[in-house]
């Protein structure tokens, strides 16, 4: 469940935050749709969600903020980016490097693979995908976590039409299994084939709220898209013949008000000459009445002596009588009871003749969406197709697109309550071991080919130098034997072990890969530790590998006088290993700090050229030259012992320490680690 809770962007001056204080939710079981228009702040709203932007507010998922959730991929699965990778990496190979930072086996990207369909594209370059082959490695790396929520940012994009009825069942299928999924889209026609509340934003605020089927009733209608070259002359032509029709429509309904009109003066005529008649009548049976009561009182004080006592005489005082006549009246012209309405026509008679009976909604509208194109509402496609072809307007495209859709449709019904339950999509992973932040670091710096390539080139830079230099004479033993020419700063391997490791950072900005805690994965310390690691055992390879390539050429090209062995070689190997390890842990580091594998090569350099010099300064002043002799005076006291590996090494480790080189590089590393420290904390509490 996503509870999000009054989310506001930074203000910038003079510009309105992207967005304005959002609060919604996003129940488990249910696929909630953020609905807008370019700019209206969808995108927005999820880095604000998944506290890749800074702002304000609160959000939750199951209960907890993203920065309390130790592995986010396990528990969060995100799609913000078309496959940020780096474009040199295979589709397996990046599955498998994200699946080693999540704790992920490797026969999981295999099947994430095959449930996305690209099992056949599991070899290919992430820069060969295409559009829609991107999208779908996007959410197959959403699932490689195996994650309880899902949050896309418009996964249809670039996809076909089979392929979003394909996406839409995946959707519906996660969330009919208990998981909650959050999408944005621009469709406000194909959010109802897959959703089941839509949040309507504009301009970074929320403006609706509702059920799908609320949504469908009241802000979708069928349109017709139309593409032409003559757009504008055909939204014209159809405004025209709709003015027609209205005009048509209305001169129509004002006949029939006059017909009305004219009915109901008829029959108001001929309901007052009915009361004239019942009058009349009425008048006639009270003269009946009249004279019959004269006659019986005649008649009965006649025959009074005769009746018995107490008995009464009709039509006396006692007990009058009344002798009905029935009256015609025409059926044409019923007569109101008394206080009953009149007939709805005897009203409209009376209204003023300028009175207008209640507006009808028309539905017809065009909508110009650029010079191309144009959107009619309330016509069918045959009606604008023969609209088009009489006036000799050409059209390139004509669809109607949602004449299919609305509440009631029996697809979008089964897409919202499908009739059986979908099985699992993917297995449960079990929790992963400290092992995996090594296996993704070896993955990613071997999962490429520049690596390898940066390799190949120091080793045969070093080689043609160590031999030109062997040539000349006149070198040192450390400089022939990694091919350090004295115009360089650095040996050949040195600058590109410092290469490698501030590719190792690098490439982590440059690619940003292991979303939804984009910032959070350079500081977090396994995969701190794994880069340095992985960054030192790369720096010893090269090592090793230069200073064997380097003695067989001096051997076979120049002769065995000009590979020396000293006494003290394993100090000359330490040394050499102590100084490629170092530059590959400040390229790390600097690349880091700054975010970039440019900056942090730089750095690199910038060490021997301008540390170096200020060192050699500090050397001769007197009043540190006891702490900076220091390590020599340390060398000196470990090389008067017997010798043993351990003092040897300890004595490797002071020889560079009490180099000019060594001491600025390892000044640097220890500068380089605090401001990397600073800033790991700096954004930490700006997560927090």
């Amino acid at each position: 469940m996503i509870q999000a809770t009054g989310l506001t962007s930074a203000r910038r001056r003079n510009h309105a935050p992207a967005i304005d204080d959002l609060t919604f939710e996003a129940s488990p079981g249910r696929v909630t749709a953020l609905l807008g228009g370019p700019g209206a702040g969808k995108t927005s709203a999820l880095r604000l969600l998944l506290q890749l932007d800074r702002g304000h507010g609160s959000a939750f998922f199951r209960g907890r903020p993203l920065h309390r959730i130790r592995r986010p991929a396990r528990e969060i699965g995100v799609l913000l980016d078309d496959a940020p990778g780096h474009p040199g990496r295979t589709v397996r190979g990046h599955l498998r490097m994200l699946g080693a930072a999540a704790g992920v086996p490797a026969a999981r990207a295999d099947v994430v693979l095959d449930v996305v369909g690209l099992t056949d594209l599991a070899d290919e370059r992430l820069g060969d995908l295409a559009l829609g082959m991107e999208r779908r490695l996007g959410i197959a790396t959403a699932l490689l976590g195996d994650p309880h929520t899902l949050v896309l940012d418009e996964p249809a994009r670039d996809l076909s039409a089979r392929e979003t009825d394909w996406l839409n069942g995946l959707l519906r299928g996660f969330a009919d299994q208990g998981g909650a999924v959050l999408i944005t889209t621009e469709d406000a026609e194909g959010v109802i084939r897959v959703a089941d509340r839509v949040l309507t934003l504009e301009a970074g605020r929320l403006v609706a709220d509702q059920p799908v089927d609320d949504f469908a009733r009241t802000r979708l209608r069928p349109r017709v898209v139309v593409r032409s070259p003559l757009a504008g002359r055909l939204a014209a032509v159809l405004e025209e013949e709709a003015d027609a029709v209205r005009e048509a429509a209305e001169a129509e309904r004002r006949a029939e008000r006059a017909a009305a009109a004219e009915a109901a003066a008829r029959a108001q005529a001929e309901q007052a000459a009915a009361e004239s008649e019942a009058k009349a009548g009425a008048k006639v049976r009270t003269k009946i009445g009249i004279g019959g009561l004269g006659r019986a009182k005649d008649k009965a004080k006649a025959e009074g002596d005769t009746a018995p006592p107490g008995a009464s005489v009709p039509g006396t005082d006692a007990e009058p009588a009344t002798v009905p006549v029935p009256v015609s009246v025409p059926a044409t012209a019923p007569v109101p009871a008394p206080g009953a309405e009149a007939p709805a026509s005897a009203v409209a008679a009376d209204a003023e003749p300028g009175a207008e009976e209640e507006a009808v909604a028309d539905p017809f509208s065009v909508v110009r969406d650029d010079e191309t194109r144009i959107s009619v509402y309330g016509l069918p496609s045959a009606s604008v197709g023969e609209a088009a072809y009489r006036h000799g307007i050409v059209v390139h495209r004509l669809v109607e697109e949602a004449a299919d859709l609305g509440p009631t449709t029996p697809a979008g019904a089964h897409a919202r309550d499908p009739e059986a339950a979908p099985p699992r999509v993917l297995p449960k992973l079990r929790v992963p071991g400290p092992a995996w932040p090594m296996r993704y670091e070896l993955r990613r710096a071997t999962g490429v080919r520049s690596g390898w390539l940066i390799g190949a080139v120091a080793l045969a830079i070093s080689l043609l130098a160590s031999v030109l230099l062997a040539r000349e004479g006149g070198a040192g033993e450390l400089h022939r034997l990694t091919g350090w020419p004295a115009d360089l700063p650095l040996p050949p391997i040195a600058i590109a072990a410092g290469l490698l490791g501030a590719l190792a950072f690098g490439d982590e900005f440059r690619y940003p890969a292991l979303a939804p805690a984009r910032d959070a994965v350079p500081h977090q310390v396994g995969l701190l530790a794994a880069k340095f690691v992985v960054c030192a055992v790369g720096a010893t390879l090269l090592s090793i590998g230069a200073i064997i390539l380097d003695s067989a050429a001096l051997l076979m090209l120049v002769g065995g006088n000009a590979v020396p062995l000293p006494s003290d070689w394993p100090v000359l190997m330490a040394s050499v290993f102590g100084l490629t390890i170092g530059c590959s842990w400040a390229g790390l580091l600097a690349a880091g700090v700054f975010r970039s594998t440019a900056l942090g090569l730089a750095t690199l350099l910038a060490v021997p050229v301008l540390a170096v010099p200020v060192v050699r300064r500090a050397m001769d002043e007197p009043s540190l030259h006891l702490l900076v002799g220091l390590p020599h005076r340390l060398r000196a006291v470990a090389l008067d012992r017997p010798p043993s590996m351990l003092n040897r090494g300890v004595a490797a480790a002071l020889r560079l320490a009490g180099q000019p080189v060594g001491q600025a590089l390892m000044l640097s590393v220890a500068v380089l680690l605090f401001a990397y420290a600073l800033t790991g904390l700096r954004s930490r509490r700006a997560r927090q």
